[in-house]
């Protein structure tokens, strides 16, 4: 049911991205683009003169390099539930701190209605069997968000003073899905802000426009937020990950489920110098 799988968030090192959206935040397909861009002028002719599909396979370009690069980085992450009121107010916090290493994977169990977190770590076997179950999915990654959305161009702006591309997503009518949580992300709408100097995903605003049943009339998620933001401050890959928060609500015949998770990361470091064998 879609709170089981709301309320189980899995981490895996070796399938990490967005968070992700996400993770994440972000949140496209995948093309190939030179390893050198060209250089391009600073005025707002320059800037409409690119097309859409040209910002896209950059964005795309630069995410993927991205996240093979956070494969081999170690940073703290920190995951916080809230149980929430029906007026969005917190009634119950829990949260959790850890190091993230290389090859590391971590099962992270949420239960929303009581507010409580937990954390197991995963051996490198654990992995290959959560990826096996298909416990481990990319329905967030870019190469495959992209397809289910209608995508454009909203113009130019300013993120945290960094240049950056609006893009905007809705809903195609009648998108196929697979599984509750596909319905889910087939209906949301948002924009996102990209990196006009290295086309990283620097924002991400999503949100539910109207509410999606989930079985039949029995559960019917009426509100579903996503928030996600890049470090403003470029590192060696890029604009890194650094904030994801997740609202929704879940109404159902009896009741009701209403949680916020939040995802925070940063002190991203090379565990050892660059080139060094192990």
């Amino acid at each position: 049911m879609c709170l089981d799988i709301l309320s189980a968030y899995l981490y895996c090192k070796k399938n990490q991205l967005f968070v992700i959206f996400l993770r994440g935040l972000i949140w496209l397909w995948v093309f190939f683009w030179p390893l050198v861009y060209p250089s391009h002028s600073e005025s707002n002719k320059e800037f409409s003169s690119l097309p859409l599909d040209e910002i896209l396979k950059r964005a795309i370009y630069q995410n993927e390099l991205m996240t093979k690069a956070m494969l081999a980085l170690q940073y703290q992450e920190k995951v916080e539930i809230q149980k929430l009121d029906s007026s969005g107010n917190p009634l119950k916090t829990n949260s959790l701190q850890f190091l993230v290493k290389p090859g590391e994977g971590f099962l992270l169990s949420a239960d929303p209605q009581t507010g409580t977190l937990a954390m197991r770590k995963l051996s490198t076997q654990d992995i290959q069997k959560a990826q096996a179950a298909n416990m481990v999915s990319d329905y967030l990654s870019l190469k495959n968000l992209v397809p289910r959305f209608a995508i454009s161009y909203e113009g130019m702006s300013r993120w945290h003073g960094l240049p950056s591309y609006i893009i905007r997503f809705d809903p195609k009518p009648n998108q196929p899905y697979q599984s509750k949580i596909e319905k889910l992300i087939n209906a949301i709408q948002g924009k996102m802000w990209i990196s006009k100097e290295d086309y990283s995903v620097l924002c991400v605003e999503g949100r539910l426009p109207k509410p999606v049943e989930m079985a039949w009339f029995i559960a019917v998620v009426d509100k579903l937020e996503i928030h996600y933001h890049a470090s403003a401050e470029k590192g060696l890959f890029g604009h890194l990950p650094s904030f994801f928060d997740l609202e929704y609500r879940l109404k159902y015949i009896l009741g009701q489920v209403h949680a916020r998770q939040i995802i925070s990361m940063k002190n991203f470091e090379l565990p050892q110098p660059m080139g060094k064998n192990e």
